[in-house]
């Protein structure tokens, strides 16, 4: 595409199409493409704080930086149970349903505390045994890989330091955390929009 062509794209697109790009995307577009939407936000007026969150995704993280990211959403509150002095995780969740030839065995990421994380990987453990084993051939197969997994993920929740999962999820909403590190309601809200996410 020309660069004229995205200028105009960009010109056209409405501030929340320009906050999403700058806050998820910024890291796989071209130097160039950067100057439109870096212009694009500053014609707008639209909050600095964006610019910093594009900044961040075109650089190396130190650890110390990372783990500055990690305590934005460890120190958040729980979506899940509301709770506002507990550690919040991230885990994932596998569940199999299946019916005679078909057999769905869904993985999803969930934020919350230790607590609540345990409660859903044996929901999705109770899910799976209840559902999971009636599809032929893949379905008991599934429903043994979401019991191994959903017990894995359980040991994840309960530890004191950000696990894989977790420092990968910081990584990939890199834009978002620091746009928004200074306001603590707004991340609390994208976490439960994770959480709530079909």
């Amino acid at each position: 595409m020309d660069i004229e062509d995205i200028r105009d794209n960009y010109k056209n697109f409405d501030d929340y199409t320009i906050e999403n790009i700058a806050m998820k995307d910024a890291n796989s577009l071209r130097p160039e493409v950067l100057k439109i939407l870096k212009f694009e936000i500053q014609k707008r007026n639209l909050s600095p704080e964006i610019l910093n969150g594009i900044e961040i995704q075109n650089r190396k993280l130190t650890k110390d930086e990372l783990s500055e990211y990690c305590s934005l959403i460890e120190n958040s509150t729980c979506s899940i149970c509301s709770s506002e002095n507990k550690k919040l995780n991230i885990s994932m969740i596998g569940e199999v349903v299946s019916i005679i030839v078909i057999s769905h065995y869904d993985k999803r990421i969930k934020v919350g505390c230790s607590e609540c994380l345990n409660k859903l990987n044996t929901n999705a453990i109770i899910k799976s045994s209840l559902l999971g084993w009636w599809g032929f051939p893949w379905g008991p197969i599934y429903t043994i890989r979401s019991y191994i997994y959903n017990y894995g993920m359980r040991l994840n929740n309960t530890s004191d330091k950000p696990n894989g999962i977790f420092k990968e999820f910081v990584r990939g909403n890199l834009g978002f955390l620091e746009t928004n590190k200074n306001n603590p309601k707004r991340i609390s809200e994208f976490l439960n929009g994770i959480n709530n996410a079909i």
